[in-house]
């Protein structure tokens, strides 16, 4: 048997003091609030319902604040195009607590069209103010087990449509899954917890089918998203966060239309923050588009232990004709903070594309961009050579490294959880024995010889404390999630 000990790609020389210290002068660009949750393109206007889990009733209507509803997922049930669903503080598991909510029937869209409904967390129990940090709308299961999405959106119209446009708003939700998956307990002292220093929440993150000799905290380790949508039309997500999501903080369907995904928190998903693709006819291409903006995207991690795969932050898709990436902030992705790889069959299509990426920071992630190549797997290109890909523009200008003097932006994610990711090591083990039983009888049948190989990260995806996700909002001006109207 023999150890080898290897800290990933810029990780080792990465480290916190470094980090904070790097201050010369203040961020340019304005100290106002971006436009990070504008008003959706409105059709005719519908009703308006109420949901409070603690002063609802089960039996309301819900239109008005004092008949509001108890059950979030009954008056999404209710609620008809056009209908606005405004949502007191607290956790909403779906009916019954089954722990998701769903407006249509995930992967049915063609059959089930769901709904054009626009749902805004954050109010008050009295519906007189309304706060997303101050008055939390969670969605966070704990000992239930599903294999749905978090929440699932379907909103489609039928084919040949030709009405108004529908709009789909779901601003001001918490989704987390920290309380619901499976982790090695909290151990520094053994290595197969996966457990960088004292301060982390828990141990690694226990994938789908692996069983490791630890204690275990949590109960559920499936590859259930987020977030997940189907839909078309005019369409946001803003003044969320998203943290540790086990497969996807985002992963949407667009039709025709404009999605527009802002201010929002993406930290401690696994496989890709946010990744949307197109779903329409060629011909349609050119009606899809996208803007992911303001956005700060922090520790996605990749699919498995051995670091393989995945751990993008923001993925450029097909299927979609202009897509604008700008002012957000990606930092500490396992894989890259932004991927784009993948090119469209039809080369007119793909030289019609437009994929703007454009004044974001980026910090101590593993790659800034990955772009594609011809002869190798990737190539990893760092912020300040992004106006060098090609793939990449009309408009490129703009990616930097985050600048110096951003020690709010640093003192804000938790210190324990930074100093871990940037201290990142993964030790491999392997062994072989010749006369195992397995090997006489391969030997025997003239088959190869096998090995065993051990793969135990330092860390890798533990649980996030998703109290402090709250802190990132507004801490550096202009870029990244602002502080939500």
């Amino acid at each position: 048997m023999f150890l080898l000990a290897s800290a990933t790609v810029a990780h080792a020389q990465f480290n916190l003091k470094s980090l904070a210290n790097k201050a010369k002068e203040a961020i340019a660009g304005d100290e106002t609030k971006p436009a990070a949750a504008p008003a959706a393109a409105a059709s005719a206007a519908g009703r308006t319902f109420y949901v409070s889990a603690s002063t609802g009733s089960a039996r309301s209507d819900g239109l008005t604040p004092s008949t509001a509803m108890k059950d979030l997922q009954k008056a999404i049930d209710t609620a008809q195009d056009n209908d606005i669903i405004q949502v007191a503080e607290g956790n909403y598991l779906g009916n019954m607590d089954r722990g998701y909510l769903e407006c249509g029937r995930f992967g049915n869209a063609a059959n089930d069209r769901g709904k054009f409904i626009s749902i805004y967390g954050g109010w008050s129990t009295d519906f007189t103010e309304r706060d997303v940090i101050k008055h939390v709308t969670k969605i966070q299961p704990t000992t239930q087990r599903f294999t749905t999405p978090l929440f699932n959106i379907n909103a489609r119209r039928p084919y040949g449509y030709t009405g108004p446009e529908g709009t789909v708003v779901v601003d001001g939700l918490v989704f987390d899954f920290g309380e619901n998956n499976l982790y090695c307990a909290a151990d520094v002292s053994n290595e197969v917890t996966g457990t960088p220093n004292e301060g982390v929440l828990t141990g690694r993150f226990i994938e789908p089918d692996a069983a490791p000799n630890c204690a275990k905290v949590g109960y559920a380790n499936g590859d259930e998203y987020a977030l997940h949508m189907d839909v078309e039309g005019n369409v946001r997500v803003s003044n969320c966060i998203f943290v540790n999501c086990r497969d996807y903080g985002i992963a949407a369907m667009m039709g025709k239309g404009h999605m527009e995904i802002c201010n929002n928190i993406f930290i401690a998903c696994r496989y890709a923050s946010c990744q949307v693709r197109g779903s329409t006819r060629d011909a349609d291409i050119d009606k899809v588009s996208l803007e992911f903006h303001h956005n700060t995207v922090l520790f996605t991690w990749t699919r498995t232990k051995a670091f393989e795969d995945m751990g993008q932050g923001f993925r450029f898709m097909n299927g979609i004709r202009t897509i604008d990436v700008h002012n957000n902030i990606f930092g500490c992705n396992s894989n890259c903070g932004v991927e784009r790889v993948y090119y469209e069959s039809n080369k007119a299509m793909e030289a019609a594309k437009v994929s703007n990426l454009y004044d974001n920071y980026f910090f101590a992630n593993k790659r800034d961009l990955e772009i594609a190549s011809m002869g190798a797997a990737s190539i990893s290109v760092p912020a300040a050579r992004i106006e060098e890909a090609e793939q990449i523009g009309p408009k490129y200008e703009g990616n930097v490294e985050m600048p110096e003097g951003n020690d709010a932006f640093v003192n804000a994610i938790d210190k324990s959880y930074l100093e871990g990711f940037l201290s990142l090591k993964i030790m491999t083990s392997q062994s072989y024995n010749a006369n195992s039983a397995a090997n006489q009888v391969n030997r025997a049948f003239g088959l190869n010889q096998q090995g065993s190989e051990i793969v135990r990260p330092s860390m890798y995806c533990n649980k996030y404390p998703w109290e402090k996700a709250k802190d990132l909002f507004g801490v550096v001006p202009n870029y990244g999630a602002q502080l939500p109207r």
